[in-house]
């Protein structure tokens, strides 16, 4: 169902080239852009993933999925206001392949000058690499910074944007709204199960750049419009009359785990240099939640890169934290195991998903074409205790506190 409607939603902006093309127009516009890149780590406990829709990751068997990926995408200008955006992405994802990899589907209308409206689906525009997120020429590293993009499996949603742009001074200002709504399929953990998330989205971003400097503030609210499946029997035993005899404070327990008309605010910002020779840029964000199924989290990344002709040395330090307490609950009033086990999985639910993850990575890239980048990466990963939600962990057993992940690549564009 999801991919028809995908697919009809491609058609609809078609029909409207149509129905708005003169004789000059339209203009239409191929581009494509891709990365092959392989990559593996220094342990078979824990496996390394970009972002939390992937799977299966890799270990210390190498793997080309994680980094791999190519981009088409097709423009077509109907008239001076009037333009149509398609941007495809194949890509390791969980869900329906064809409609989770439609990043950009949308009508764009431009009815004064610096002033945008654009409606379809939409790139998830709340942070610096929101354009290019799947275009590794555009980026000095292998990947996006881990800490920072890797608990962020939004790309895209469904609605409308409205951007506006100033001259300030001697640079320019851009002013966003955006609403709409996103639905997203990430894998559970140790299991075959796909879970689907619908998100009712609004936010909006502040964006000024000036000569060498780029800087941008970003606010999204998020509200989850869905039960995650597999919470579903835990959420019937807490609410079980039985359970509630035995347990009295578990109806209570059912409301904090329940992710159904949650929300989720989440606040950003990030600074950006670059004169040629030096490149910086920094990001830091906080995901607010009152749930303790997904805690609070803090998180953010620095790089600098140095540019020696068409060679780019760079380092890169993230770090990403979960903020809230581990959750503490109250015993059964009887040894009842069918209780004890369900206290058992509850307590795995709020204090196994979190996030204790600081990294620093060097890199080098070797621009060999106008079109085509050379790059290779080494990072090395400290995880804490409960801290790996980033990464595919076992079921049950010890994981490495440490963790070192090669990378090689090659970036292109056309």
């Amino acid at each position: 169902m999801k991919t028809i409607r995908s697919l009809t939603t491609m058609l609809l902006f078609w029909v409207a080239i149509t129905a708005f093309a003169k004789d000059s127009y339209p203009d239409f516009t191929v581009t494509g852009f891709g990365t092959l890149g392989a990559s593996g780590t220094d342990t078979s406990q824990l496996s390394f993933r970009g972002t939390t829709k992937e799977t299966p990751g890799v270990t210390d068997s190498w793997g080309f999925d994680s980094d791999s990926r190519l981009g088409l995408q097709l423009d077509a200008a109907i008239n001076s206001s009037w333009h149509a955006t398609v941007q495809w992405v194949a890509r390791n994802t969980t869900g329906d392949f064809l409609e989770q990899n439609l990043d950009w589907a949308f009508l764009r209308w431009r009815p004064a000058d610096n002033l945008d409206i654009r409606a379809g689906r939409l790139g998830f525009d709340t942070f610096m690499l929101s354009e290019y997120r799947n275009v590794g020429y555009a980026y000095l590293w292998m990947r996006p910074p881990h800490e920072f993009y890797g608990g962020l499996p939004i790309y895209h949603f469904d609605g409308a944007d409205i951007a506006k742009k100033f001259t300030v001074g001697e640079g320019i200002m851009t002013i966003k709204a955006f609403g709409g709504h996103s639905f997203i399929q990430i894998p559970i953990p140790n299991s075959s199960v796909i879970a689907d998330r619908s998100l009712s989205i609004a936010g909006g971003k502040l964006a000024y750049e000036v000569g060498n400097w780029n800087v941008r503030m970003s606010y999204s609210y998020l509200l989850n419009n869905l039960e995650l499946a597999p919470l579903q029997p835990v959420l019937d035993g807490l609410n079980n009359a039985a359970v509630n005899t035995v347990w009295p404070s578990a109806q209570s327990l059912s409301q904090q785990i329940s992710t159904k008309n949650k929300a989720f605010h989440y606040s950003s910002i990030g600074l950006a240099y670059d004169d040629g020779v030096w490149l910086t840029q920094l990001e830091a964000s906080y995901i607010d939640t009152d749930l303790i199924t997904y805690p609070s989290v803090a998180n953010g990344y620095f790089s600098l890169g140095r540019r020696f002709g068409k060679l780019t040395l760079y380092s890169l330090f993230g770090i990403s934290e979960t903020l809230n307490n581990r959750v503490k609950f109250s015993n059964p009033l009887a040894p009842v195991p069918a209780v004890a086990a369900l206290q058992n999985s509850i307590g795995r639910l709020s204090n196994l998903i979190g996030v204790d993850e600081k990294s620093i990575s060097l890199g080098l890239r070797w621009d060999i074409h106008e079109h085509i980048a050379l790059k290779t990466q080494w990072s090395h990963y400290w995880l804490g205790d409960n801290g790996t939600a980033l990464w595919l962990a076992p079921a049950s057993g010890p994981t490495p506190d440490m963790v070192n992940v090669w990378s090689v690549g090659m970036d292109f564009v056309f």
